[in-house]
């Protein structure tokens, strides 16, 4: 399934987005609307609502109904895991079946967001996974991971068959978990991912963003996730030490 990876045009159109808001916007500052971001960028207005899609899914902007589109404070503090987080261990304590959909693996060349969350060279060869996590048969959340080709090399879905990523990383790659930073935040949820997880579009949801460390302080995971905040409940479990 893994296979030669073309970025897509709103993923283009992310990256011309992004740098805007790092460079030259401020916290707060709204973005142009749909319409004008068509004209000036010269594509179709599905383009330009995937590409806010990802770059809230990201936590570069936010939505106001009815206002527009704006950046997202970055300064936001991240919360630190004393574990590593399992859907499967939740599900499981909330009395459901845990179940994994995979939507596709692709093979691609690290843009310039994707090489600094991994601290990889820009270009790096890196294995993105989407996949959609279920409960009970209920769509829950939308799962984006990236993985460095360096850490993982031939990494195929067929690993994946029956069993959790973490496992793989530690059974078959023999990497050692160490420790994760994640960072949540409340958004709507876009277009896609809304028809994904069952639910209208703008729904209320939870981002989540996670970076997963290896005993040798390498990064070994960077995942994007949008949760259905009407059904999933996050547990965070911290140990004072």
């Amino acid at each position: 399934m893994a296979g030669k990876y073309e970025q897509p045009l709103h993923e283009q159109l992310v990256d011309l987005l992004r740098e805007k808001i790092e460079n030259k916007m401020e916290p707060h500052e709204q973005l142009p609307s749909e319409r004008e971001l068509t004209k000036t960028y010269q594509v179709s207005r599905n383009t330009v609502r995937l590409a806010l899609d990802e770059l809230e899914t990201m936590g570069y902007v936010y939505r106001q109904h009815g206002r527009g589109t704006f950046v997202l404070n970055k300064e936001r503090e991240a919360t630190d895991l004393s574990t590593t987080y399992s859907f499967s261990e939740q599900m499981q304590a909330m009395g459901k079946t845990a179940e994994t959909k995979i939507l596709y693996l692709h093979t691609i060349e690290a843009n310039k967001y994707i090489a600094e969350n991994l601290n990889l060279p820009l270009g790096a060869k890196v294995y993105k996974l989407k996949r959609i996590r279920i409960g009970d048969g209920m769509p829950l959340m939308v799962e984006r991971t990236y993985l460095p080709g360096t850490i993982f090399p031939d990494f195929t879905v067929d690993l994946l068959n029956n069993t959790a990523l973490y496992s793989v990383m530690k059974d078959h790659y023999h990497v050692t978990i160490a420790e994760a930073n994640e960072a949540f935040f409340a958004s709507s949820i876009g277009a896609n991912d809304a028809n994904l997880l069952a639910v209208p579009a703008d729904s209320p949801g939870l981002n989540v963003q996670r970076t997963t460390y290896s005993d040798h302080h390498n990064v070994i995971e960077y995942t994007l996730s949008v949760a259905r905040s009407d059904q999933f409940v996050y547990q965070v479990h911290h140990i004072n030490g």
